[in-house]
């Protein structure tokens, strides 16, 4: 860049690295990681919820060119306002961006369980074989959270007994925490197997 060792001295003379390490607080100047993008994002989530399942955004169709994470802050801006969403505003969504069937896991993460938690239909069968088709906990434990947390225990204990000999021994033992299920017995095999994980 062309500083003078005095330039750099300067520079660093005005950084209070003592108090960045040691003083526990925010920044002097908020940090701001939003784009007009991620902006434009969040509001075609909330004007859907305007809607209320009535009508289209005018602009919905923005939403098949953005790239995985201006969907996810979409899905979050569902999921942050989870009170104000009914099965309409789902419906009108799935309709208009084919959200269910959409091959992301990272969406499905979101989507489905937001599906499972209101009791929309739709989203019960992709739910089920995406939830038997891999073992990660990140993708696991929301749905069988939103299961859970919307009192459909028994089907969750179902879903769960279905896959948990294919589930990693880790992810089981946290799905049978989310569902309050008792600690199962480990026989010498998973013991081993956990071992194994731990030690790697």
């Amino acid at each position: 860049m062309g500083y003078s060792p005095e330039e750099v001295n300067n520079i660093l003379g005005q950084i209070f690295f003592n108090r960045w390490i040691n003083v526990g607080e925010t920044a002097p100047v908020p940090v701001d990681f939003t784009t007009k993008s991620s902006n434009e994002s969040e509001a075609l989530a909330l004007a859907y919820i305007a809607l209320n399942g009535t009508g289209s955004p005018d602009n919905y169709h923005v939403y098949n060119d953005y790239y995985s994470n201006l969907k996810l802050v979409f899905h979050t801006t569902l999921q942050a306002n989870i009170e104000s969403v009914n099965i309409a505003i789902l419906e009108k969504i799935d309709a208009d961006l084919g959200v269910t069937a959409d091959v992301n896991p990272e969406v499905r993460k979101l989507w489905y369980p937001l599906g499972l938690y209101l009791f929309y239909d739709t989203v019960y069968d992709p739910a089920h074989d995406w939830i038997s088709s891999m073992g990660r906990s990140k993708y696991l434990n929301p749905v069988y959270r939103a299961l859970e947390d919307s009192g459909q225990h028994d089907l969750g204990v179902e879903w769960f007994d279905e896959n948990k000999d294919f589930y990693h021994p880790v992810a089981a033992t946290t799905l049978e925490g989310i569902l309050g299920i008792e600690e199962t017995v480990v026989d010498d095999k998973m013991l081993a197997l956990q071992m194994k994980f731990i030690a790697e």
